[in-house]
């Protein structure tokens, strides 16, 4: 069929300029980005400081020894804070500060019923039982008056002070504070993409976490937000009745063509803001987290946008055009767009093992080939095989084609029916034959 490009531009400059000059584009455009910066700023702020919170709140440890091995022990535990330990807060170069130290006073009780009670009235923070068969396994027991998800950097505290002071007096005190911290300072060395060792910092894992999310998140959302102005734009000139004046003028190819180019172009825009948003909120901490990422992982970003943008606009586009309501397109919408972030709801899987049968998968398989193989691509450690890039386009090409070859079809039929929604075998009819 022979396709009109000057209606084409015609219909794609009119999609882009309606969408862009939607007050809900621009809050979409500049509040998300600003929204994301905001939330992730705090979350690591708030993590940090409830970490630091935990052990500076434990003022007082109490202890009831009844094994006696802690007959010499100091009655004061020093906790090392690191001054800064968000990555983000700090520009390139700048130097965290030195560990703070923490002191805890270690109050000694008779037994467990009065420790216990210093408990409960708040004079402790919390106590620990040793029991006379310490050494021979029996559990130490613990009473705090909560728990929280930051505990774990206060139970560490305390984990060293046993350490120390179980071989005070047997041993060195040099060979004591040893034992209390015996990855103190270490220097850890990882194997990056080019089979070097590089060194390696606690940071690395906020990054090998955040970028993937980073880029995942962004592609995702880009893709499903050009999908739903399709179906949004579909269905509100059905619902007015505006298609049957424009069909008078444009074939259908025509106007679903233009609908795709004028929207795509709304989602590279999208992708150019966010990314400038991104790259500005993340550059401060890229020397910290050392990233590492493929020379060739904006060209594929760009080519799984257009792909995964071809083939879920050709299915929203088919959705829009056999649904009669907004509501109705809505709820078909919907589960295309939970696969587009299938990648997202097992990311741990993805992140520890990037090249495992799963993640592959994932990034083979046309509906969730975009974000999967994103994800993939700036995980850190991974090493993605060019041949395996090569198939899943390939294969999301394919599935883009059809998409739009059965779309067209039901383009055409499904654009001035009203009323009842037609059944799936006939939209599945309609796509062979149509």
């Amino acid at each position: 069929m022979n396709l009109d490009w000057r209606q084409i531009r015609t219909v794609a400059r009119r999609e882009f300029l309606t969408t862009v000059r939607r007050k809900a584009f621009l809050i979409t455009l500049i509040g998300t980005p600003l929204y994301f910066v905001f939330v992730m700023g705090i979350s690591a702020g708030s993590s940090v400081g409830e970490a630091r919170k935990a052990v500076q709140q434990m003022r007082v440890l109490g202890v009831v020894d009844s094994s006696g091995l802690l007959a010499d022990a100091e009655h004061t535990m020093r906790t090392p804070v690191p001054a800064q330990d968000n990555p983000f807060a700090n520009r390139a170069g700048a130097s965290s500060g030195p560990d703070r130290l923490v002191d805890t006073e270690v109050r000694f009780f008779p037994d467990q019923k009065t420790a216990e009670a210093a408990v409960r009235d708040g004079s402790i923070g919390q106590a620990i039982v040793i029991p006379p068969g310490y050494l021979q396994g029996a559990p130490i027991r613990r009473f705090a008056r909560g728990r929280s998800l930051f505990s774990e950097a206060a139970d560490r505290a305390v984990g060293r002070w046993l350490s120390a002071n179980l071989v005070r007096g047997r041993v060195a005190p040099e060979l004591a504070s040893r034992v209390a911290r015996p990855l103190d300072h270490e220097v850890a060395f990882k194997l990056d993409k080019d089979g070097r060792f590089v060194s390696q910092s606690g940071d690395d894992d906020l990054g090998g976490i955040l970028l993937p999310m980073v880029f995942t998140m962004a592609l995702g959302l880009c893709i499903t937000i050009g999908g739903q102005y399709l179906v949004q734009g579909v269905v509100e000139e059905k619902e007015s009745r505006i298609l049957e004046s424009l069909l008078c003028t444009l074939r259908p190819g025509e106007l679903m063509a233009g609908k795709l180019f004028g929207l795509g172009t709304v989602g590279l825009l999208v992708i150019a803001v966010w990314g400038g948003a991104a790259a500005f909120a993340i550059l401060p901490a890229v020397p910290a987290l050392h990233i590492q990422l493929p020379a060739y992982i904006l060209p594929a970003a760009f080519a799984y946008f257009v792909m995964g943008y071809l083939l879920y606009g050709g299915l929203m586009l088919g959705i829009g055009a056999v649904t009669n309501n907004m509501r109705e397109a809505q709820q078909f919408s919907v589960w295309f767009s939970i696969a587009n972030f299938a990648p997202l709801i097992i990311m741990w899987k993805v992140l520890t093992n990037p090249n495992g049968p799963v993640p592959t998968f994932l990034s083979m398989f046309p509906p969730t080939a975009a974000t999967g193989m994103m994800m993939r691509l700036a995980a850190q450690g991974s090493s993605v095989p060019l041949w395996q890039i090569g198939v899943s386009l390939a294969l999301l090409t394919g599935a883009a084609w059809l998409a739009l070859v059965g779309t067209t079809r039901i383009f055409r039929i499904g654009l001035l029916m009203y009323g009842k929604s037609p059944t799936l075998p006939e939209i599945l009819r309609w796509a062979r034959q149509g």
